[in-house]
């Protein structure tokens, strides 16, 4: 195929900010150092921006300033579980011995959380959130904090009247423009979410991530020119922000433009210490969408044995669902089915900890490749059902989420068509023309086929 077929990425991204975001106005954190306070502030503003390297560097001077800075040591731990267990063990065991009497409220509230959190006492933790709230209902610090939880879990509607209050209540805090943008972009609301994302930019000019994040929204609407022009723009502005080269690189894939993928690569390792797992990752997807390209699909599956990296971490969503759409072309069945039990084992994991929000993408991928398998193993009926199914899962929320997404529906085109269904897939197929008209355009320059079906 001449472009790429995305799969659920791994990841993600700046889309959402995870713990710490700005400062409401006045706000009281228990330091005895006005240095230690400033560095905790400049870290708060750098996750604002989400400039996440900027942050660990604040924080780790603000506790090297004040040793007893209880809440700067509890959001670095935090940052520190990504890398070093021990170091972010550390951190917690000094949180837990801490005088708890000298801190604010606000402070207390963060620690229990965590606590209830580290004993898997989900249900607690929110519990705390909310009792909060009730008492400080314009603390935008916590608010925030309640917006994306809900955001993570799924809950889109309530956490968008909560970063709409948030902009009301503390108009500074532009991450919710961002916020307000994913999750109008994740309910197919895409005028609106041009909207906030350009206000958002408005608002932040020179942060990096306004112009990342209208970049994902031009991608997943087939806007790819501006979402290049968009995206180079980010870099500008920050040369070491990650996100905005892997979009660039999937924007150009997407135009054909596979030397041009490999050039924003190649821009981001001279940009500075590129993140190892980032640059194995889109390696990764641009060498095996090469392999889609040509439909070598024995290479795909070898992929497996002698690339182990590129199943895994940042590039996991995208090789997993073309060594299974590869593996089921060969008829290599026990590989797909091994494939497909794996994504089960991950559900079930989801299932058991606190991070749902990210199960019904994994349950809609899982059923994306249940109906590869069966629609080429001849069973169409329960192919056109498990891509439905996969749909109903699968929002817009981000750009290798929403594509994948677009690509399910063209699979589900081309299984109505081998089903005698056309009405219906021409239906479908107009869905997918309003949103990214280009995509349609590489589909019927195939035949209206990606997996060979016969009509």
């Amino acid at each position: 195929m001449k472009k790429i077929w995305l799969g659920l990425s791994v990841v993600v991204v700046a889309a959402v900010a995870l713990s710490l975001i700005a400062l409401p106005r006045g706000s009281e954190w228990t330091t005895d150092s006005p240095e230690a306070l400033v560095e905790f502030a400049a870290a708060v503003d750098a996750q604002m921006k989400l400039y996440h390297n900027e942050v660990q560097a604040h924080l780790e001077k603000a506790v090297e300033l004040d040793p007893d800075f209880v809440i700067a040591k509890l959001y670095l731990a935090e940052y520190y579980k990504m890398e070093s267990d021990d170091r972010a063990l550390q951190l917690w065991n000094d949180v837990m011995a801490a005088d708890r009497s000298k801190l604010t409220k606000r402070e207390q509230v963060l620690i229990d959380r965590g606590r209830a959190i580290q004993e898997k006492r989900y249900e607690d933790a929110n519990q705390m959130l909310d009792a909060y709230l009730v008492d400080h209902p314009n603390d935008p610090f916590l608010l925030n904090r309640k917006a994306l939880l809900l955001w993570r879990n799924g809950e889109f509607d309530e956490a968008e009247r909560l970063n709409q209050r948030l902009i009301k209540i503390a108009p500074n805090w532009v991450i919710a423009y961002n916020q307000l943008g994913y999750i109008a972009m994740s309910q197919g609301r895409f005028a609106e979410a041009e909207e906030y994302f350009t206000s958002y930019r408005f608002v932040a000019p020179d942060q990096a991530n306004p112009h990342d994040s209208l970049g994902e929204l031009y991608i997943i609407l087939g806007r790819y020119e501006e979402a290049e022009t968009t995206l180079l723009r980010s870099i500008e502005i920050k040369p070491d922000f990650w996100a905005a080269y892997d979009h660039l690189a999937m924007a150009r894939r997407l135009m054909g433009d596979s030397e041009g993928a490999v050039l924003a690569l190649e821009m981001a390792e001279a940009a500075g210490d590129v993140p190892e797992y980032w640059k194995t990752g889109i390696d990764c997807i641009i060498r095996i969408e090469e392999l889609v390209h040509v439909n070598q699909y024995r290479e795909i599956l070898a992929a497996r044995e002698d690339n182990p990296e590129c199943f895994e971490g940042h590039s996991e969503g995208y090789a997993t669902v073309a060594a299974h759409r590869a593996a089921c072309l060969l008829g290599e069945w026990d590989v797909a089915q091994s494939i497909e039990d794996d994504l089960v084992k991950r559900i079930d994991k989801i299932e058991e900890g606190s991070g749902k929000g990210e199960l019904p993408y994994v349950i809609g991928e899982y059923a994306h490749l249940r109906g590869v398998r069966l629609a080429v193993d001849g069973d169409l009926e329960g192919a056109v059902e498990s891509f439905k199914e996969a749909d109903h899962n699968m929002t817009y929320m981000q750009a290798p989420i929403g594509l994948f997404k677009l690509y399910n529906r063209l699979f589900l085109v081309e299984t109505l068509f081998a089903s005698g269904m056309d009405g219906k897939a021409h239906k479908v197929l107009s869905k997918v023309r309003s949103v990214n008209p280009h995509m349609v355009e590489d589909f019927e320059e195939h035949g209206l086929k990606v997996l060979g079906l016969e009509r």
